[in-house]
């Protein structure tokens, strides 16, 4: 099922509460419903107005396909891509790109390859890349309930269904957050897991990130060693540890280690993305988080960090040490997973865990789902999560680069 809103945080970018807009062209809104019918639709300047209906266009306007709060909708749309600026709106004092030459309105025409008009093209494979604004989606922990393999078989269409949703939106990739199978193998000695049902847990994850018809970025969860939390990996498990083996061959596409970097430039600067493999924590990991941390700080705009243990997991000293270390620098969100329910960290409205992929829900959730990212025409970073069974938005905020 498509989402029934792919932009339920741009309505952050209105700053006009929750008061009924006129019933006009061009009315500052932050929803369809204050639009008496029409799309509440989001111009270049990254505020939101309400559309008309086509067969009463005024001079200046067109009639386009936009993105309103609750999804595609035809309206007519000025033709410098933004509305006129009222006198006492959140756009007064900020020039307008119908008059003002220091800014550069979007090209008129098809929507497609933007969000709500804000454009979103560009390409990133698995070594990165360049795009015009970041839109990608994450989610995490997509494991079966238990490793009764395959008589409790892997959450496939829980797992299907939101890269089905991803790739409806258009995201430009995927990253997610861990603990792809849960294989316990055919010995009674959990250290000696069966290779080969590791292997099919691990493709059942392939076959739906393959839906998405992008690069999915995937991060080591502590599935993909022993699935305990008794005991951590090493680099040598590989050939050894048939959890650790199947995960590695997966990600041969993006890495040959389990933590990477990739980076993705932006028009408005460097996106940097570093997954942490905490499972495998070393002191020649440390060095490289440190050193790749260090050097976000000093050219990137924007540090996104991936992990599995969030914190406050204290299953290893190192998953702490670990959080706490790129609290020491400046990121821009740092998304973990291993507990299966969505939520912010308490003390940290920049941490998010996503756990919610398909393995069962734990604490207070009530839904599988995943979320999208995206870079505002204002350079704030806008989340959006969403119930893959019903496509509804189910929360949204924002965050500044870093």
């Amino acid at each position: 099922m498509k989402p029934r809103s792919i932009l339920l945080a741009l309505v952050l970018l209105a700053g006009c509460g929750e008061a009924p807009a006129r019933n006009a062209l061009c009315a500052y809104c932050s929803s369809d419903a204050q639009c008496a019918g029409n799309p509440c639709f989001q111009d270049v300047s990254g505020n939101r107005f309400c559309g008309s209906p086509c067969d009463s266009c005024p001079a200046g306007f067109s009639c386009e396909t936009v993105m309103g709060t609750t999804g595609p909708a035809r309206t007519c749309f000025p033709n410098t891509e933004a509305c006129p600026a009222e006198p006492n709106g959140p756009d007064a004092g900020i020039p307008n790109p119908s008059t003002d030459g220091g800014m550069n309105p979007m090209q008129k025409g098809d929507l497609a390859g933007q969000i709500g008009g804000i454009p979103v093209g560009g390409q990133v494979g698995p070594t990165g890349g360049t795009v015009d604004r970041l839109f990608f989606g994450f989610t995490g922990d997509t494991r079966p309930a238990d490793c009764n393999f395959p008589q409790t078989p892997y959450p496939q269409s829980v797992i299907n269904n939101i890269f089905m949703q991803m790739h409806q939106m258009g995201v430009q990739f995927a990253l997610d957050q861990g603990d792809h199978m849960f294989n316990c193998g055919t010995s009674s000695n959990y250290y000696t897991q069966d290779l080969a049902t590791a292997r099919e847990q691990m493709q059942d994850y392939i076959t739906a990130a393959d839906l998405l018809g992008k690069t999915v970025f995937m991060t080591m969860g502590n599935h993909e060693c022993s699935g305990e939390s008794s005991a951590l990996c090493t680099l040598g498990s590989y050939g050894n540890n048939a959890n650790y083996t199947a995960f590695l061959d997966a990600l041969k596409p993006v890495a040959s280690k389990p933590y990477y970097r990739f980076d993705v430039m932006t028009k408005s600067g460097l996106a940097v993305f570093l997954v942490v493999a905490d499972d495998v924590w070393d002191s020649a990991e440390q060095s490289w988080l440190t050193q790749q941390l260090t050097d976000a700080d000093a050219r990137a705009k924007y540090t996104f960090v991936a992990k599995h243990h969030p914190d406050g997991n204290t299953d290893h000293p190192e998953f702490q040490t670990i959080y706490n270390l790129v609290r020491a620098h400046k990121y821009t969100l740092f998304l973990t997973g291993h507990t299966h329910e969505y939520k912010h960290q308490y003390n940290d409205p920049r941490a998010l865990v996503m756990g919610v992929g398909g393995a069962p829900l734990a604490g207070n959730a009530t839904y599988f789902g995943y979320g999208t990212v995206l870079q505002g025409a204002d350079d704030r970073i806008y989340v959006s999560v969403f119930d893959q069974s019903t496509g509804n938005a189910v929360d949204s905020f924002d965050v500044g680069p870093q």
